[in-house]
Formats: C-alpha cells, structure tokens, sequence
C-alpha cells in the first residue's frame, strides 16, 4: 500500500476487528509514510501518534506506548488544532501507564479512547 489513507483504514479495519498486533505494524507504517511526507515534528502526526499509542497500550506495551504519547503531548502543546482528544487526557494516560496500576490505567484509557 502506497496511500497512507488506504494504511490507516487497513489498519481501523484490523483494530476494529480485534487484530491489534497486525493493526499496530500498519499504524507504524501510516507513521513513517506521514513523516517522510511532513517531517518528524509536524502537527499532522498528532492522530497517527494517538493511534499507535493506543493500540500499544491495548497490547500492554507501555514502554513504547509512553514514548509515543509523550511526543504526541509535545506536539499537542504547541498546537492549536482542535481534535477528538486533548493534553491533559494524554498527561492522565501517560501516568497511568507509569504507575503501572489497572484500576488507574481503566478510567484513563476509557477517556482518551472515548
């Protein structure tokens, strides 16, 4: 796939249907191709950071899930688009994927997918 549209619903269409590592290799590769397209920091890789930081979070893998969502939050902080989730529900994610606590973890995640 060429089109990183046609990657990111492949990778939807896979999430959706429960398939989250194969969902989390496309969401990596939409990332790539949108970075090779507008830069590493660029306020368009908000959505494909939030994707992917979600998804690794849905497979526990928090290590690399707060590397992604901390770059999101400094892309955030210095941008004033408005979109489907916001600072401070990514800043509650992040310490509940350090506090490492699943009764912690469940209302902030429940937000930041809502």
């Amino acid at each position: 796939m060429k089109n990183i549209a046609d990657v990111v619903v492949k990778a939807e269409m896979l999430e959706e249907r429960g398939e989250y590592r194969k969902a989390e290799r496309m969401y990596k590769k939409a990332l790539v191709m949108q970075e090779k397209a507008v830069g590493e920091d660029h306020p368009e890789l908000a959505d494909y950071l939030y994707n992917l930081g979600m998804i690794q979070c849905a497979l526990d893998k928090n290590n690399e899930a707060e590397h992604v969502l901390n770059r999101l939050l400094t892309l955030l902080q210095d941008d004033t688009t408005e979109r489907d989730y916001d600072a401070q529900e990514i800043v509650l994610l992040i310490d509940s994927i350090r506090n490492g606590s699943e009764e912690d973890e469940t209302p902030a995640l429940q937000a930041a997918t809502a």
